[in-house]
């Protein structure tokens, strides 16, 4: 086989510390949405938690280079997603 039919990421076993830190912010700030959404006290600030962490989530998912990066990316995305409509559902922006 010759060296140029084998895939670039085969050869190339690089470290992606930017991506798989990105990954891990994106699931940690996802459960604090989540667990924040389930409250209903907390309802502002996982409105606001739950919209930066979706799109903190999405670029996240844009630049990832692994799958395990983008299987992180959308458990993250989705603990976001469904915290944020928790905490629209206790009340919203409303302080």
């Amino acid at each position: 086989m010759s060296p140029l039919a084998i895939p670039r990421r085969l050869l190339e076993r690089q470290a992606h510390p930017l991506e798989n830190s990105l990954a891990l912010v994106t699931v940690a700030a996802g459960l604090a949405t989540f667990v924040l959404g389930a409250v209903h006290a907390t309802h502002f600030v996982a409105v606001c938690l739950g919209f930066v962490t979706f799109l903190f989530g999405l670029y996240s998912q844009l630049v990832s280079a692994t799958t395990v990066e983008r299987w992180l990316n959308v458990l993250g995305i989705g603990m976001a997603f469904v915290g944020l409509g928790l905490g629209l559902s206790h009340g919203g922006f409303t302080v």
